[in-house]
């Protein structure tokens, strides 16, 4: 498939993903945009559960690429992690109180503080690898009955 191609795909998911932002933007749902610092606060350092933190742009064509497969691999979690889409032109601030230098960077944070970081795109089975790292897995379900 052609980098064009590629790309054009990538875009028309996050178009379906912005149409469909209302119903992935609260607090309680896996996959969120953070809008302000009390939401970052709120939603993502106070959460009972980890938190994938993904710092992007919207001219970042990389970031395009990487929301839809990372977006699967939290969705494959079940709700063990949640995913907070942070756009580093709307809340640099934030970029900064987490050395992000480039975007995509992926950080984990868990009961306040990081406790996995990444950047750049990566494959999905990647991601998943990444990720089963950094959010402890429930144990394997017992089958002896």
């Amino acid at each position: 498939m052609s980098s064009y191609r590629r790309l054009f795909r990538a875009q028309r998911l996050i178009n379906l993903m912005k149409a469909n932002r209302g119903m992935t933007s609260t607090g309680k749902q896996p996959i969120f945009d953070v809008e302000t610092r009390k939401d970052f606060e709120q939603r993502v350092i106070n959460s009972d559960r980890p938190v994938v933190v993904d710092f992007h742009a919207s001219w970042c064509c990389p970031c395009k690429a990487l929301a839809p497969r990372l977006e699967n691999v939290v969705s494959e979690q079940e709700g063990r992690v949640r995913l907070a889409r942070v756009d580093i032109d709307e809340h640099g601030e934030l970029a900064l109180d987490y050395n992000v230098g480039s975007v995509p960077s992926l950080v984990v944070i868990s009961n306040g503080k990081v406790v996995n970081r990444m950047v750049g795109l990566q494959t999905s089975e990647y991601l998943r690898k990444w990720l089963h790292k950094a959010v402890p897995q429930p144990p394997p379900e017992d089958t002896e009955n």
